[in-house]
């Protein structure tokens, strides 16, 4: 086994440094010996984000590599990390809650299950989520209602962190449709309607800065990923075969 991490940034100059570093020398032997890369993707920053990451490139020159995309897409930058990176394994991974805890169970889960998807939930029973109360409702509303009744996604959670192996991201990223923030809940559920193995785990997150995207401008973008994610899901009814020639299996919590 080879490891990735995908780690996308957009105007975080002020932090991306501190977290970077801080990650890198706390990084556990066990993730450490099998670790090839951490892929920092810059995509449209107007600050000093590019200029942070080339220093980090500088710095770490055998494990951090850059890659910067013209506009800001979280979607699209995690995307171009998942298609970039070399590992057989990756984990995807926010500048501010880099948790090497979440990539040491992922290894446990990949190494002894039949999993390939591997999920970080705020929304599990045993998670800690600390960040203010009303991303923390967006989160409840949109996983619990949205997802559950209108798709029917068995799952507590779609955004965040999240482990893939490397062939299955690669099916799922030329399988989606969509692009920006929304990407990363398609993958999800193109991998649950493919019969992927999936597992959740359960993780710790606190609010370490400001979100750059408030809760009120996530709102209305509601409506308009559900009716995305159903235009997509649509293309692979239950039953059919996926474009990785499996068939659809039950989801696997």
């Amino acid at each position: 086994m080879q490891y990735s991490i995908v780690i996308p940034v957009h105007n975080e100059s002020a932090n991306l440094a501190l977290f970077i570093e801080s990650f890198i020398k706390s990084i556990p032997g066990e993730l450490r010996e099998i670790l090839k890369e951490m892929i920092i993707v810059e995509n449209g920053s107007t600050d000093d984000t590019l200029g942070v990451c080339r220093r980090l490139e500088s710095q770490f020159p055998n494990l951090v590599k850059v890659v910067t995309i013209d506009r800001g897409s979280y979607g699209e930058a995690i995307k171009r990390g998942m298609l970039e990176c070399k590992g057989t394994h990756l984990s995807i991974l926010e500048c501010d809650v880099l948790d090497a805890r979440f990539v040491v169970e992922s290894i446990a889960k990949f190494r002894t299950r039949k999993v390939e998807l591997v999920i970080g939930s705020k929304r599990h029973r045993e998670a800690v989520d600390r960040r203010p109360f009303e991303r923390r409702l967006l989160t409840a509303v949109y996983n619990t209602v949205f997802l559950r009744i209108f798709i029917g996604y068995p799952g507590t959670d779609t955004h965040g962190l999240k482990s893939i192996e490397v062939n299955c991201a690669r099916k799922l990223c030329q399988a989606a449709i969509t692009t920006d923030e929304i990407f990363q809940t398609e993958i999800v559920l193109l991998a649950w309607r493919f019969g992927m193995g999936i597992e959740e785990i359960p993780v710790r997150i606190a609010e370490m800065r400001r979100a750059p995207v408030t809760v009120f401008r996530r709102i209305p973008k509601v409506v308009r990923t559900i009716v995305e994610l159903k235009r997509s899901l649509k293309r692979f009814p239950v039953g059919l075969t996926s474009p990785g020639n499996r068939s659809v299996q039950k989801y696997g919590l």
